[in-house]
């Protein structure tokens, strides 16, 4: 483990918090099952496949934000 921005909070060797780690996970387990399943139309793997690409770089925009925060500036929820 290793601190990052010497923040309070441990992050994994590869940049990622651990709830970051465990939806990584998930994501990959979702898609080995979901590839599983038998084809009901041409294009659902590809699609399914794409919106874990999509959901793996928000992920990994985090990482980003937290390394290189001039380039790459964190914006905190808006709680009203």
């Amino acid at each position: 483990m290793r601190k990052v921005n010497n923040m309070d909070k441990t992050y994994a060797d590869d940049g990622h918090t651990e709830i970051e780690r465990q939806i990584s996970d998930y994501l990959c387990k979702a898609t080995g099952l979901f590839m599983k399943l038998e084809q009901t139309h041409p294009s659902e793997k590809g699609n399914f496949a794409m919106g874990i690409h999509i959901c793996q770089a928000l992920l990994g925009m985090r990482t980003l934000r937290r390394d290189y925060p001039d380039a790459y500036p964190t914006y905190k929820e808006d709680k009203k």
